[in-house]
């Protein structure tokens, strides 16, 4: 069972939290990083800034303590010494500041030598009384010393510079990584978020077609939020509801058929006795009323047997008996039903017909040519042509029937195939907008198809039927 939140809206935001969720861990990432870098950045300029300060005050002191020492040589004046103290002093702490900079601190233990070596020439002369000798060479042994100490700083603070930038370096190469690796885990979590939502909507969009197409025997079910279950739960209302009211109209249309049928059968016996003369003979005024209701009982007739038919179409694909049928000689036989039709407004019929076998149900078959071939002659104007094609495409047989009449506006182009309607510029032409609406039926029945195409003029209707895979 697939776990979702209660709603939609938590559903898309819980999404938009996962997809964030990497990026906010990355820009963390950074800047606990950068802060790192930035306390070390701080630190070391700190310790080199320490180092360079002491390294230079160690060698300036040292060169003091020299050119005291010297003018107490050259004048030998005492309070010189107490100079030649102050300025050791200093020396002596800024020695032992190397101690306590982490930088320094493997320069510590020769700095702390030159302290020794100092202190003990420095006995020498307050103790025992002895010259200025001894101090003096020791000294020069420490300023030569010292030399070496400072260049020793220099490659310390160098390398503290070197490995503060391979640091900032390799920092940059990990934010970059984190943030492409953020990147890639984003989009991969909103393009499988678009796919979740796409399938959910699928599924909506599913059940709407399967209602819109009249598919109304398996239920709805939709997978999801709760409010989505919600809405598949009214779909699947809905379908109840189709089908209910579609058994009510199955119901009125066969009480209406039966019922009409006596009567009509009636009315259609009398007028035609009448108009024989049975009864009597007729005056033409007679005459003429009596050919006005056997036209209209048998236009009744043609609209009872619509609604027959239409309703036949409901499930029409499981009781077609499919059998072998030369598409090609079928046309052919119902064009000679149409002959006095087609002759009575001077119509030219041509075309070229392939000679194609089709799998399909005999009267259903002969029900789509006819449709499309009587829609043609019905709406094409005197002396007009209707053109008839039938080729292959594959394994379908292709009808293609066009005339030279008015045509389809197109803004009934999507109703024309509707029960019972027709377009407002052919109402003066006789019918009652079943014969389309029977036809796709049938043609889908078929695993066909039934179209509409744009003409430059007149009406283009395309039929389209399984091949049979053996001919007849």
């Amino acid at each position: 069972m697939t776990l979702y939140p209660r709603s939609f809206l938590r559903l898309i935001l819980s999404g938009w939290l996962l997809i964030a969720l990497p990026l906010l861990l990355a820009i963390a990432f950074a800047s606990v990083s950068l802060a790192r870098l930035s306390a070390r950045s701080e630190a070391a300029l700190q310790q080199t800034a320490e180092a360079t300060r002491l390294s230079w005050e160690l060698d300036e002191d040292l060169l003091l303590m020299v050119r005291i020492l010297r003018q107490h040589e050259a004048l030998r004046d005492p309070s010189l010494l107490d100079d030649y103290v102050i300025a050791r002093n200093e020396w002596r702490e800024n020695g032992a500041g190397f101690a306590r900079v982490p930088l320094l601190a493997s320069l510590s233990g020769r700095v702390n030598e030159l302290l020794v070596l100092e202190e003990a020439a420095y006995h020498q002369l307050t103790t025992d009384n002895q010259g200025t000798q001894a101090l003096h060479e020791a000294l020069s042994d420490i300023n030569h010393r010292t030399v070496g100490i400072i260049g020793e700083v220099g490659k310390l603070t160098e390398a503290e510079r070197m490995s503060f930038r391979t640091e900032a370096e390799t920092l940059q190469q990990q934010l970059l990584i984190a943030m492409s690796l953020a990147l890639l885990i984003a989009a991969v979590l909103f393009w499988s978020g678009r796919l979740i939502l796409a399938q959910l909507l699928q599924g909506v969009g599913r059940a709407v077609s399967a209602l819109g197409n009249n598919q109304l025997e398996q239920s709805i079910r939709l997978t999801g939020p709760d409010d989505l279950r919600w809405i598949g739960k009214r779909l699947d209302w809905l379908r109840r509801r189709m089908l209910a009211l579609q058994d009510e109209r199955k119901r009125i249309l066969r009480h209406i058929s039966h019922e009409l049928k006596t009567p009509l059968a009636a009315l259609r016996e009398g007028a035609s006795q009448l108009s024989e003369g049975i009864a009597g003979p007729l005056s033409p005024r007679q005459e003429k009323i009596a050919g006005i209701m056997q036209n209209n009982v048998l236009r009744l007739q043609g609209l009872i047997d619509g609604l027959l038919k239409l309703q036949q179409t409901e499930h029409v694909r499981e009781r077609i008996e499919r059998v072998p049928l030369r598409l090609d000689e079928m046309i052919e036989q119902i064009l000679a039903t149409h002959k006095l039709a087609a002759r009575d407004k001077r119509l030219h019929i041509t075309g070229t017909l392939a000679p194609l076998t089709v799998a399909g149900g005999h009267e259903e078959v002969t029900t789509i040519i006819d449709n499309l071939l009587s829609n043609a002659i019905k709406f094409s104007p005197p002396h007009g042509t209707v053109r008839l094609t039938l080729t292959r495409d594959k394994h379908s047989a292709v009808l293609d029937v066009k005339d030279e009449g008015p045509g389809v506006p197109e803004a009934d182009r999507t109703m024309i195939f509707e029960p019972f309607y027709r377009s407002p510029g052919t109402k003066s032409v006789a019918g009652v907008g079943l014969g389309l609406a029977i036809a796709r039926e049938f043609a889908l029945a078929h695993r066909g198809s039934l179209d509409f195409l744009v003409s430059d003029e007149g009406a283009h209707f395309r039929a389209t039927l399984p091949l049979a895979t053996d001919p007849p």
